[in-house]
């Protein structure tokens, strides 16, 4: 895992040369109704990729219609804003949370941490200050769900054999504005179907 966080770039972007990696941030609509941030980020990703069809099935990564080319896309929303992630050397996981405010109970963050993120997570989130434990689960979730989405695994609770399956992912964490916190996975140089 990379320590440092990853840069994402703010729509509109221009560049002279497209990144193998790029991750967008498009600001839309702070309402919890996703219908427009979605009809926003499939816009965003026709200007970068050009006039492509996009097949996009509830729970499944965006694909690009009649590409033997394996490019990864991924996406995430919260109010507000969205992300779009593209690896044009693979797959990629992104995901985006707005950390509220006000905290919630303890023992609902070493729940949820024990029964999705797993004993490791959830002991190092217990360890932490109450006020430092919602953001630390929130970071540990978007990792878990960047590393899930990389490989297109659906969510479930945690357990070995699951663990075991995400060990193929690098994740890292996002540099997002205040009050959000992300992640993106991609499979580790050795785990890629390219190499």
């Amino acid at each position: 895992m990379n320590h440092s966080a990853a840069a994402v770039l703010h729509w509109p972007v221009t560049f002279d040369k497209t990144p193998e990696l790029l991750i967008v941030g498009v600001p839309t609509p702070d309402t919890s109704l996703r219908s427009t941030a979605r009809q926003i980020v499939r816009e965003v990703l026709r200007e970068i990729l050009g006039q492509v069809e996009l097949i996009s099935v509830p729970g499944q990564p965006i694909q690009i219609a009649g590409t033997d080319r394996r490019i990864g896309i991924s996406v995430s929303h919260e109010s507000g804003l969205s992300l779009v992630a593209i690896n044009y050397s693979g797959p990629i996981g992104v995901d985006l949370l707005r950390v509220p405010a006000s905290p919630l109970p303890e023992e609902e963050i070493a729940v949820l941490a024990r029964d999705y993120l797993g004993p490791d997570s959830a002991r190092r989130i217990a360890e932490l200050p109450a006020s430092a434990q919602l953001m630390q689960f929130a970071q540990d979730w978007a990792k878990h769900e960047a590393s899930l989405k990389c490989l297109g695994l659906g969510l479930e609770e945690w357990s070995t054999a699951l663990a075991e399956k995400l060990l193929p992912c690098r994740t890292q964490k996002l540099a997002l504005p205040a009050g959000y916190t992300g992640a993106m996975a991609t499979l580790k140089e050795d785990e890629s179907p390219n190499a």
